[in-house]
């Protein structure tokens, strides 16, 4: 599902990150994660986190995704990420899953969690 792709990458992006209406519009009030640390998070706590976050070179790259229909308006999205620097470095490889959830006419992230994974080949223009 397209849209769920869209949403999930405007995450990533540390604009979205630091602005807290986009926060609102694409999380869940019940939004849960398990991090690739093992920290759980909820959705004041990864605010609080996202707020702290400094600018950095690095990019995520995220590719392969796949989508499951769990329920009516519930889609589970599943892709592999990495972060890639200035100079094509990647690091931090994860494989990670995430929960959508139609809400209030509005797709919504509900839970996501990151799993650290062996490196894989990155595929340029994903």
């Amino acid at each position: 599902m397209d849209i769920l792709i869209a949403q999930e990458t405007e995450l990533h992006q540390y604009e979205t990150r630091q602005n807290r209406d986009a926060i609102k519009r694409l999380l869940h009030a019940d939004f849960s994660e398990v991090g690739m640390s093992g920290t759980s998070y909820t959705f004041e706590s990864i605010v609080t986190m996202m707020s702290e976050e400094l600018t950095t070179h690095l990019r995520v790259h995220a590719q392969n995704y796949s989508c499951d229909k769990l329920a009516p308006d519930v889609y589970l999205l599943r892709y592999q990420c990495a972060l890639v620097g200035q100079q094509g470095e990647a690091c931090e490889f994860a494989k990670r899953c995430s929960i959508w959830v139609l809400a209030q006419g509005r797709w919504q992230l509900k839970y996501h969690q990151g799993t650290a994974c062996a490196p894989f080949e990155l595929i340029v223009g994903s």
